[in-house]
């Protein structure tokens, strides 16, 4: 009996020590949150539109998929963008310590590691394509909530994420109702009602946003250079900018 334990003591003591030790880094992780604009408004088969948000998808992808535990999270936009969560992918690529390790090992270390990080990036890449391509047939498309994704933000970051948030949307904000705004029947005419709608919606809105200030956001518009302002509504960006800023974002948003 004393024989087979020690046998199965050297024997465990061997598969531990063979064990391959990772690093841990111990920053925050990146969560990338996508929200895809589904409703009736933005067609993503016009050719403009579909390399334009393939670019934005491509890289930002390779920016922020950088270790373990970095995760993109696509949401759809329409009547209902806080339950419409459609996928999300996280990765899991650990790199080995080089503790100890001699310079072609370091060097073999930190090539698998590359290798095994971008299969992830190249898949992530064809799972948000599919969903930027999948087509809204339900009559969730006549509704276009963006202001449903706020929540979505704020939880992100409240997690201890750094939180990116990019929108491939036009931006028109089109829900019916009381305390709602439907910039397709009523958009802003100027900077001035703009701002003064946004200054209105954030004192609605922050209380309940108490993390959101730390976030990153990006604009990602289905518009042409040559597009018109009647198409492209400036004072809707101007409600935009303000908005963000009341509720404590500092960096403007940035266009893409």
């Amino acid at each position: 009996m004393k024989k087979i334990s020690l046998l199965l003591i050297f024997t465990a003591f061997l598969s531990c020590s063979e064990k391959k030790e990772v690093v841990t880094d111990t920053g925050p992780n990146t969560s990338s949150l996508i929200f895809i604009d589904k409703s009736v408004s933005v067609n993503v088969n016009k050719s403009f539109v579909n390399q334009k948000y393939t670019k934005v998808i491509n890289d930002l992808i390779e920016q922020n998929i950088n270790k373990k535990g970095d995760k993109v999270v696509v949401y759809f936009i329409h009547e209902n963008t806080a339950q419409a969560k459609v996928c999300e992918l996280v990765s899991r690529s650990e790199k080995e310590s080089e503790e100890s390790a001699n310079a072609t090992d370091s060097e073999a270390i930190k090539t698998s590691f590359d290798l095994s990080l971008q299969r992830e990036r190249n898949i992530f890449k064809k799972q948000v394509m599919n969903q930027l391509e999948s087509q809204n047939t339900s009559a969730s498309k006549n509704s276009t909530d963006i202001l449903g994704s706020l929540p979505v933000i704020n939880k992100e970051v409240a997690k201890g994420y750094v939180t990116k948030a990019y929108f491939l949307s036009d931006m028109v904000e089109s829900m019916k109702g009381k305390n709602k705004r439907d910039f397709h029947t009523n958009p802003p005419e100027d900077d001035a009602s703009a701002v003064g709608w946004a200054r209105e919606d954030a004192v609605f809105l922050k209380p309940k946003l108490r993390s959101i200030s730390s976030a990153e956001i990006f604009i990602v518009k289905p518009f042409e250079p040559t597009a018109s302002s009647r198409l492209n509504n400036p004072a809707v960006s101007t409600y935009w900018e303000r908005l963000f800023r009341e509720l404590g974002i500092s960096e403007e948003p940035q266009e893409l």
